[in-house]
């Protein structure tokens, strides 16, 4: 199913809807890779804007691998591990709420000293 949805994109359809586009893409939203749209009830469409993104990873799906010459544009930044995005979300989850955490504790250590 995934080929049928890259090649979707790669024609420049719109897919969805779905919550997961609105939380999961945003730094792909932010480089200009894909285009988001909002819908009612927290539902979100997307299109992909630059093709050959979409085509890199078709090939990727489709032949498991992909050399680094077929990627001369990408930059210098190694991929070590991919996280699915349930993973990356529970992450961040922790992160806040350990955050949160940090700062209830410093408001009650000020709130003591006084």
């Amino acid at each position: 199913m995934l080929p049928q949805l890259m090649k979707k994109l790669i024609a420049g359809d719109w897919v969805g809807p779905a919550t997961a586009i609105g939380q999961d893409y945003k730094v792909l939203e932010l480089k200009r890779v894909i285009e988001v749209k909002s819908l009612n009830n927290n539902l979100y469409l997307m299109r992909l804007l630059k093709k050959e993104v979409g085509q890199l990873a078709l090939q990727a799906l489709q032949e498991g691998d992909i050399s680094e010459a077929s990627l001369p544009n990408f930059g210098s930044a190694q991929l070590i591990k991919y996280g699915n995005p349930e993973y990356n979300r529970e992450i961040i989850r922790r992160k806040q709420s350990h955050q949160s955490k940090n700062s209830i504790v410093n408001m009650l250590r000020t709130l003591r000293s006084k």
